[in-house]
């Protein structure tokens, strides 16, 4: 059980930082004049708060204690700003840093949950990977549209206040992440 709250605790530290990453990288978009990329830092950044919620509702019923973020993560925004660059930059970046959460952090993670038999760690690892993958995803279309000078449109961006699933346009029925119903999604 140790291992499954440490591995929460380095998930909540993970995904604090990218939310702050992002947002920074938001602003760097929007100085850039990439409004409708700075909208999707912003919506992910925002998802991530999902993410880290989830974990921390994970940890305090595993350990049936109450759990402070600022006890597991003190956010250092001085060295996350040495990490922005330009939005390409950023975009490249974002798209290292979910494939690294989907294809390693969060299956590793998921191993030790599953081998501790922690299921509400499984589920909310679960939850938070397949998210990811769709962050993933949109970063890359959004630098393929870049990259290509591509117009962009500014486009509706929702997301889902359980899973932090992102859908461009309109909501699904029912996120293909969670299976809850369009009601909860969030239009950022």
């Amino acid at each position: 059980m140790i291992t499954v709250v440490e591995n929460l605790k380095e998930a909540i530290i993970g995904e604090s930082t990218a939310r702050k990453k992002y947002e920074l990288f938001a602003e760097k978009a929007t100085e850039e004049n990439h409004p409708e990329i700075a909208h999707l830092f912003k919506a992910i950044a925002y998802a991530e708060s999902f993410h880290i919620k989830n974990h921390i509702k994970a940890i305090s019923k595993i350990t049936n204690s109450q759990v402070d973020l600022n006890e597991i993560f003190k956010l250092n925004e001085e060295e996350i700003k040495t990490q922005v660059s330009s939005t390409r930059d950023n975009l490249i970046q974002a798209i290292a840093g979910e494939t690294f959460e989907f294809k390693k952090m969060y299956k590793s993670f998921l191993k030790n949950a599953k081998k501790e038999h922690t299921y509400l760690a499984e589920f909310t690892f679960t939850l938070a990977r397949k998210a990811e993958k769709i962050h993933r995803k949109l970063y890359i279309k959004c630098l393929k549209q870049l990259d290509n000078n591509e117009p962009f449109e500014p486009i509706d961006i929702y997301v889902c206040k359980i899973c932090g699933n992102v859908e461009l346009s309109e909501p699904p029925k029912f996120c293909p992440n969670c299976e809850h119903d369009q009601r909860f999604f969030i239009k950022v």
